[in-house]
Order: C-alpha cells, then structure tokens, then sequence
C-alpha cells in the first residue's frame, strides 16, 4: 500500500502545473481530493498548450504518480549485482553511504575515477555539474553527445558562441508563432515531439494549417508532417550534401540575401567555392533523390518568405558528420536572410540567470582528464561541457586511459539509451558504485548497489533553469513541475544532491536547495516564492538581435567558414562525408547487409525510455515496430503484422512488421529506448527490443567534432521469424 502523505479528507483543491511527462512546458489544472491527484487536464489559460495535451499526460501521468512498481524508498543490494535483492534503508544511510564510497574511490584512483549520468537535460544539468565540479571530477556523461549536442556545437560555432545561455538561446529555432510562408522538416517530428522548448503540436499545427510551401526532407515522411509539397527521401547520412545543393542553387541563382551577406557573412567565396562541386545533379547520386526535386526545394526555401526550418535529430544521429551536416543547415538559414527573421529561425532570448554550475571549482588538471574531449573538440565548449559516454563506458572496461570506478546516475538509463548495449551492461556490472536516483526498476536501476527513489511529475518544485519554454512573444521562464503530493520518501534530484554535496564536505556550495535557487534566480530580481505564485515570467522576443549583438562567433560575424573549427584543425566548411558504413564507403558490408537501418523513430506515445510500465500507453502502443516499404517486405518475405529479425553487425532484434509506403524501398526504420517492464530482471528484455543491441560505440565511427554516435544510417538486413513457443502466427508477445 502506497504511503501518501498530507492527505486532506473531504477537500478538493485545484493547481495549475506545468506538465513534465517530457521535456515540458505544456499547462495543466490539477485536481486533487482528499490529498490524491484525481485528475490532471490541459489548461485552457496557457498560451504554450491551450488546454490540449498528449496521451503521456492526463490520465498516464497519474498512473506513473500511484503506480505499484514505483521505487517509494531508498534501497541497498544485498547479494549479487542483478540479483534482484534489496534492503530498504533510510535517506541519511544511503546518501552517508554514497558520500563515502565517493571519497575512497577519489583517495585510491582521483576524483576522475568518479562519472556522472544524466538524461536529456531535465532540469537537473546544473546542480549536477557544480557538484562534479566541487568533487573534482570532469566526467559527466549525457545524451546530449548524440541528441541536440550536435546542433548547439553547429551553432555556437557559427553563430550565437559566446552569446549561448547569456543573451541568446544556443540553437536557432523554428519561429512558428510568426507565421512562416514556408516549412522545411529536415529529419525532425515537431508536431509529436518537443524541440527543447518547442512545443510544437500546437504552433506547428496552426502554422501548417494557414497553406504555407510544405518541404519534407527524410527517408521516412511521417504522418504528422502533413501532405507536403515536396518530399526528398534522402539517403540516412547524406544531409550535408543535401544542404550543399540547396546552397549551389541558391548562390548560383543569386537567390541569397545580398545585404547579409555583405555585412554579417564570414567567408563567403570560401564557401561559394565549396557549393560549387554540390551540383543537384551530383548530388541526386549521392542522396538518392531527384535532381530537379533537389533545384525546387532549395528555390522554394529561398524565394518563399519567412521560410523556416524545423531540423531535429534526424541528423544527430549520422555519426561521422553529424555537427558539420546541421551546421550545412544552419547556413540556410543565414543565407537567405531567415536568421532570426520573424517567421524564420530564431534564437530566443535567454532568461537573465546566474551561471550556477561553478567551472571554478574544477581545477585545469582535472579538466584536461575529460574523457574523450581530447578527440572531440566540441566536448569542451560551453554551454554544454561533458565527457564523451562511450570512451567512459570503454574507460570502465580498460580501465584506459585510467580507471572508472563508480557511476552516479540521475534520470537517466544507460544500459537503454547508449550505443552497444552489451558494452554498457558489462561496464554497469564491472562499477565498484552504481548509484541510480529513479522512479521505476529500470534495467540500469537493476544493476545498482543503491536504489534512490526520484520524485517526477507532480512530486516536485522545481525552477526552470535549463531549455526554457520557446512561447509566442518570447521566452517563457517557468516552473518546470509543481509539487500536489507527497508518496513515499521520493525526492528530487536537487534535494539528493543538495543532501549529497553536503555529505561530501561541500556545505558551502549546496547550503539547500532553496538558496541554490535563490542564487540561480537573482539577476533576475525575483525570488523562488514569488515565482511560484505566477503562471511563468516572459523575457520578450528580440528580432534580429544580432544587428545589436553581433554574433557570439570570434569575428562577431555568421561564419560560413568557422574559425573555431579551423583552430581546432577540423574543416572550417561544411562536406559531404559518406557514413561509417555505407554502400559506397564499405560496399563489401553493402553486399551482406543491403538494407539501410535508422533507429530512433519517434512515438507520440513514449519519451525516450520512458513511460513503459504505464498501462494506458502501453495499450496504444504495446510493442516496438519494424517500419519497412511494402515492396521491399515483400522482396525479403516479410508480413505486415508479423515477426521479422533485423540484422546488424552488432546484433539482432526480433520486431513486429509494419509496413509503410511512406518511406524509402532501401530504408528500415525501427523506434528507440524500449524494455520490457514487466520481463525479468535485471535486463527487462532490452536485448529483445532495444534498438542499441543493433548500434556500436566505436569512437572512429563517431562524429570527429562533437563524438556523437551512428544511431542511423546503419547497414542492416532483415528475414522473417517463425512462430514463437506457443505462437503460431509468429506475432510478438
């Protein structure tokens, strides 16, 4: 029996809450009686949602509040790691225990010996990181390496660098309050997903629904993206070449503007020069899409104004070229006068905050031992500083170039969402500490020495510190989630690691999480209690702030050729590069494996690993799909309905068939960051369903700026299963 606190018999109260079943940002009213959310629904007041929500809200997000499997308290391993056995212990007990198990681990290895995990940056990256920073510990691994990462190194190198976090957001978003006469989805699905800070479901709907020149650019042309005008289904790994085209056509037709590129462009010629080996006509043979399709696009894009571009991680994840492919992008937009242009790609402000996450505090020495940013670059360059997670996962394996230790994890499962999934459970099991904060058993939380529960959704108050909300008129600087409820001893990330920092001698740094906020929140001259009493404060839109500003880049200019990057030795233009494995880059592999797989396929109903175990959204989508053309199931033998196995290098997955005309003959696309909840421990399937049994973590195959990992354009083939035990249809359980 669940343990819920402050229960207020024959009371009903309403709040309003900001929804964090994702990133967040959408407003919701909660209904609480008797001291138990009863009902959570969209707020008709809150201009982000307007009162609609996705299926992860509403009725899931109360499932996930109450649900039996949720961790309620802290618990110890006893017995073998992945055993399944468990003490439960007391707050005080567990985080004395983490506290000095740390300290051991520093004295006998150094702090480096020490990592950090976290997630998709839900609102927890900069307390975390002062603490590795006062630890001395320069290893913080995240997922933003392959997700966003690429696009915030793309533009700070090109264009808001010193500007990122301070005056301007990192990353030039798609304006669709203003709207755009043109809309270009390059390998995004704003419609079902939230561009950090974007919600799109809304502005994008409203946008596409005033008739604005529609452009898909995927091998895949989702259902959310509307009817489309044109579609391009390029090759996975093509983009920088795609976007070259564009280029060659826009400069040779003279359709740039001519006054940005006067007075705000570095280099020019240089790049003029570089478009010109991009022909469509070149370049149809590379990304397998039509010449004369390519020249429309890039003429649509370029006469049509606003035009904007909603780009995702459809180009994060192609490995070797990753951030110079989005910064091919990027280019666009500046070229055609659609830099934060209203209705084009904008960066929106940035809420004044102070910088929290002290760099100080971490010694030079310490932070020339991050992992991997001697090869890659972009690691090292703010606003997002972290170590390169598959050269940590191969460090705790190798113990090269030093010993790994122990792995504090918050919000976030590794053994789901890293490459080579048989890598990273090995390394998990070889950690002297695993330490996972949680809401559920996950199969990272199944290896762990201590078990920390989390509060989530509506369990907690936080102030949004991270990827603030992208709202019309501006920046919408918010609560990221309101406390209803108390169950159990969950607590936040800020509370553990307030409690944490304390125990390590830290006192100083992490007097509590009221006076962490208080110091975040003081340029902005108002106080934590006051901001919980508003709906959200606005920062309001600038356009074109750069003509104030200048750009953040060394040349205070957009640099088409990047300085940064040539001091860094990389190539300061934008290449076509073909993918780690390819049909022109390793044709012998082509010929075994003649398929081209992409994971990561986005759910409306799942965000990244998480919302498995909830009933209502298991009922929509039960299993993990194979997506394939019709014509090329047929050609393998497969069925739609039916088990398939999908095949890599690294691996195989048995998947159900779900075939899609909408995708290109050559392209298998399958989605990403399944378990089986209800499987057996400690592994909860993941080697049944999860898509990185299928990727690698091979660093030579990453990207040579950033180090972000292939999750596409992978060489795959795919042959039907026979029934399972007691199955003889051959469907998945």
């Amino acid at each position: 029996m669940l343990d819920i606190a402050a229960k207020e018999p024959g009371r009903t109260r309403q709040i309003k809450a900001i929804c964090r079943m994702c990133h967040g940002g959408c407003g919701t009213v909660v209904t609480v009686e008797n001291g138990v959310v009863a009902k959570v629904v969209g707020d008709p007041d809150n201009p982000i949602n307007r009162g609609k929500l996705c299926a992860k809200a509403g009725r899931a997000s109360i499932e996930q509040l109450y649900h039996p499997g949720r961790i309620d308290r802290p618990l110890m391993r006893v017995g073998e790691k992945g055993g399944g056995q468990w003490r439960p212990v007391g707050w005080d007990e567990a985080v004395a225990f983490v506290a000095d198990k740390m300290l051991a681990i520093k004295d006998r290895f150094g702090a480096e010996a020490v990592a950090f995990a976290r997630g998709v940056s839900i609102n927890n990256n900069q307390i975390i990181t002062r603490l590795a920073n006062a630890f001395g510990t320069p290893n913080i691994a995240s997922i933003n390496y392959y997700c966003y990462g690429p696009r915030v190194a793309a533009c700070s190198a090109t264009s808001s660098g010193r500007h990122s976090g301070r005056l301007w957001d990192t990353v030039a978003i798609a304006d669709f309050y203003s709207a755009p006469n043109c809309i270009v989805e390059w390998g995004s699905q704003k419609r079902i997903s939230n561009d950090h800070g974007l919600i799109g479901h809304i502005p994008m709907t409203d946008a596409l629904r005033r008739g604005p020149v529609s452009i898909v650019v995927d091998p895949r042309k989702p259902a959310a993206a509307g009817p489309g005008d044109l579609w391009l289904p390029l090759r996975p790994g093509t983009d920088a070449a795609m976007a070259l085209a564009w280029i060659n056509v826009i400069i040779e037709e003279e359709l740039y503007d001519r006054g940005f590129v006067r007075d705000w462009c570095h280099g020019f010629e240089a790049l003029k020069e570089r478009a010109g080996s991009y022909s469509p006509e070149h370049v149809a043979d590379i990304t397998w899409c039509d010449a004369a399709a390519i020249r429309a696009a890039a003429r649509a894009y370029a006469r049509t104004k606003p035009a904007t571009i909603a780009w995702g991680t459809g180009v994060d994840h192609i490995g070797l070229n990753a951030v110079q492919s989005n910064r091919a992008i990027h280019l666009l937009m500046g070229l055609t006068g659609n830099l934060d242009a209203p209705g084009g790609n904008c960066f929106w402000p940035a809420p004044l905050l102070a910088d929290t996450e002290r760099w100080d505090l971490l010694p030079p020495e310490q932070a020339a031992k991050r992992l991997g940013a001697e090869r890659f670059k972009a690691l090292t360059a703010r606003p997002t500083v972290y170590a390169h997670p598959p050269s940590v996962f191969r460090a705790i394996l190798t113990e090269q170039p030093y010993p790994v230790k122990a792995m504090i994890v918050i919000g976030n499962n590794p053994a789901v969402c890293y490459p080579k999934t048989a890598s990273v459970v090995a390394a998990l099991k070889k950690l002297e500490l695993l330490v996972v904060s949680e809401i559920f058993m996950t199969p990272t939380a199944s290896l762990a020495d201590l078990v920390l529960p989390a509060a989530a959704n509506l369990e907690r108050d936080d102030p949004r510190l991270y990827m603030h909300i992208k709202g019309p008129g501006g920046t919408f600087m918010d609560t990221s989630t309101r406390s209803a409820v108390t169950v159990g001893e969950r607590r936040s990330d800020w509370d553990f690691v307030v409690r944490l920092g304390q125990a390590l001698g830290y006192r100083e740094h992490f007097p509590s999480v009221e006076g962490f906020v208080a110091e975040a929140l003081e340029p902005m001259g108002i106080g934590w209690d006051a901001l919980k009493q508003r709906d959200y404060v606005v920062e309001p839109m600038r356009y074109w702030k750069y003509r104030e500003d200048g750009f953040g880049t060394p040349t205070g200019k957009f640099e088409l050729w990047s300085t940064t990057f040539e001091a860094w030795g990389y190539d300061p233009l934008p290449a076509h590069v073909e993918p780690a494995e390819s049909p022109l880059r390793t044709p012998a592999l082509f010929a075994q494996f003649p398929l081209i797989l992409n994971t990561g396929v986005r759910s409306p109903f799942y965000w990244n690993s998480n919302g498995h175990p909830l009933p209502t959204l298991r009922r929509l989508q039960p299993a993990p799909l194979l997506e394939i053309h019709p014509d090329t199931a047929a050609e393998y033998g497969l069925t739609d309905k039916r088990d398939a196995w999908v095949e890599t290098r690294s691996g195989r997955l048995r998947l159900r068939v779900r075939v899609n005309p909408m995708t290109h003959p050559k392209i298998v696309s399958i989605p990403h960051g399944w378990w089986q909840p209800d499987a057996r421990a400690p592994e909860h399937g993941i080697f049944e369903v999860c898509s990185n049994v299928l990727t690698d973590d091979d660093p030579d195959q990453c990207d040579v700026i950033l180090g972000s990992s292939p999750l596409k354009a992978l060489l795959c083939r795919v042959y039907p299963a026979g029934p399972r035990d007691g199955d003889t249809e051959g469907r998945n359980a």
